[in-house]
């Protein structure tokens, strides 16, 4: 507690640079939050294809197709250990773009078919769907037909892989889907059977009825990202499995939802600290985490960590590690002032010393884990495990040099607002 006077400034300096940071350069999103897509890729097993070069070749596409530079691609594992196939290698890409199509190229198809259906047809394509158009016939068409001369107007733009759905017919599929699968969920097998009816009547039902609106998927990212890794790998490139669009305003209610995450943690860790502790001890333990969370946000400032999902759970592991550092020293701190081991300076000393070894031991070999992963790891899993790193160095610290003297700050306050007060 004697070095007290010169670590408690440290902190508070080492929280208002990380604030200033954050509010001046703040964080980059990740594309969890800014929306994007995911492209799943299959190569030969042992081909020896490396994340990087794949990101290479698809920062390249994305460069040739938009004229943007710079933006986001994360490539992944995606099918490691048990789930693993024995003959192929599966990446899992992501690219902040929602499209690959042009804003210009996307208004030339609009207007395309607008021309072939004639006045009042309606063509959007807002940039957060991706490639999806939205089109609305002046007319209702028997869905097949409509759905195969809109398919032909594409065709004639260079767009022979494209899915069109009609909204009326999504509806039905998708209450059909939801009741097979309440069927199927029942005991009875002439339950089973009759649910095994629920889709093909639904199907039958479609294929009568007629509409106007359609949603027209173009298959460019799929196309152009096979066409790229083929041109790159040759043999060893197998196939583009699936892709997956996540527009931005989803990617809103994502960071939205972790937001809410954070603090519903944060509430609880409250309330846990109202109830196990005092007056005495529970505001030391609030600013010891706001210390702790404030200056990690500093630290993904300064190493430009994007923030995505991984690193949401990361700073949530850090908060649930450094708030049990700090009620294991706390613990210690009650029992020794309840066993009467002398003034609160001493005995915060003391127990301090008593649960050294153990804290020391506990950071130290979880660091070794997280410092492996680290190392070893890829994509955002090394993020994650660099983070939670920090942190941890961070709380075990902050329990010691923060915490504490907060503690005994405090403690001194309030003797001598009694003693005033008895004056």
């Amino acid at each position: 507690m004697r070095a007290a006077r010169f670590w408690v400034p440290f902190s508070f300096a080492l929280v208002l640079i990380s604030l200033a940071l954050v509010f001046t350069k703040g964080f980059d999103s990740g594309i969890d939050f800014k929306g994007g897509t995911k492209v799943i890729a299959e190569f030969k097993q042992g081909a020896g294809v490396e994340r990087s070069a794949i990101k290479r070749v698809v920062d390249r596409l994305v460069t040739e197709q938009t004229g943007q530079s710079g933006t986001q691609v994360e490539v992944q594992d995606f099918d490691v250990g048990g789930a693993a196939s024995g003959s192929t290698q599966k990446f899992q890409v992501f690219t902040e773009l929602p499209s690959l199509l042009p804003p210009l190229k996307k208004l030339e198809v609009a207007k395309e078919v607008e021309k072939h259906f004639g006045k009042d047809t309606v063509v959007e394509a807002p940039h957060e769907a991706g490639d999806k158009f939205y089109v609305t016939l002046p007319a209702e068409w028997p869905i097949a037909d409509a759905k195969a001369e809109i398919e032909r107007v594409f065709a004639r733009m260079g767009y022979k892989n494209v899915v069109t759905v009609s909204d009326k017919e999504e509806r039905i599929i998708s209450d059909a889907l939801r009741e097979k699968d309440l069927l199927m969920s029942a005991g009875d097998k002439e339950v089973k059977a009759e649910a095994e009816k629920v889709e093909a009547d639904a199907r039958a039902k479609v294929a009568k009825i007629v509409d106007n609106r359609y949603t027209v998927e173009v298959q460019a990212i799929k196309d152009q990202v096979t066409e790229a890794l083929k041109a790159a790998f040759g043999d060893s490139f197998v196939s583009v499995l699936s892709t997956a669009s996540v527009s931005p305003s989803v990617g809103r209610e994502l960071f939205q939802s972790a937001l809410v995450a954070m603090l519903y943690a944060i509430i609880g860790i409250l309330i846990y600290l109202a109830l196990r502790f005092d007056m005495r001890f529970a505001p030391g333990a609030i600013l010891c985490l706001v210390h702790d969370v404030a200056v990690v946000f500093g630290v993904m400032c300064v190493a430009d960590i994007k923030f995505t999902l991984p690193i949401v759970a990361a700073i949530l592991t850090v908060i649930g590690y450094d708030i049990n550092d700090t009620v294991i020293v706390y613990d210690r701190i009650r029992e020794n002032l309840q066993k009467g081991k002398g003034e609160l300076g001493k005995v915060i000393n003391l127990s301090i010393n008593e649960t050294l070894s153990r804290t020391i031991i506990t950071s130290l070999t979880t660091e070794l884990v997280l410092a492996a992963i680290w190392a070893l790891g890829g994509g955002t899993i090394k993020d994650f495990a660099f983070i939670v790193f920090i942190g941890i160095i961070l709380g075990t610290y902050s329990s010691i040099f923060v915490a504490a003297p907060l503690t005994l700050w405090l403690e001194r306050l309030a003797r001598r607002r009694a003693a005033i007060v008895r004056t």
